[in-house]
């Protein structure tokens, strides 16, 4: 799915690394989706760029070890060619090899979490080096330096 290699760059599937405990899991995709608006979570914006503004849940952030989750989202500016205005996913970190993979997407044609949701992915991606000149960055040093 073009949005989703977009956003990664990598397939999807299982990862590298072992995948977060399925509790843990259904109880995070059960609170973001019961919240009743997406503004609920408290979105903090973070970076804004010619093409997005990105946006995480810093009352969510889970910490296991060196690995650290967050609710993150990227509200585009113009629709991508699938239709996608934002997508909210959890990002988990792993603070200690400065890794990162996405997990529990959705994807939806309005902006900020709005209007119809396009597409649902609740596998894990890739574990991924943290590209030190984009916006996943910003959340890793934010999580991770101390």
């Amino acid at each position: 799915m073009g949005s989703l290699a977009d956003l990664t760059g990598t397939p999807w599937g299982t990862g590298l690394r072992a995948g977060l405990r399925r509790p843990l899991l259904a109880a995070l995709v059960l609170a973001a989706t019961t919240s009743g608006s997406a503004w609920a979570m408290g979105w903090t914006r973070l970076v804004e760029t010619q093409t997005m503004t990105f946006y995480v849940n810093r009352n969510a952030i889970e910490k296991e070890g060196d690995i650290r989750r967050i609710w993150e989202m990227q509200d585009l500016k113009a629709a991508d060619p699938e239709g996608v205005m934002s997508r909210r996913y959890l990002n988990e970190y792993d603070c200690k090899e400065k890794m990162h993979r996405i997990g529990q997407m959705t994807s939806f044609a309005g902006p900020k979490l709005t209007g119809k949701p396009l597409f649902e992915v609740a596998e894990w991606g890739y574990w991924r080096k943290v590209p030190p000149d984009g916006v996943f960055v910003v959340s890793y040093v934010m999580l991770c330096v101390k």
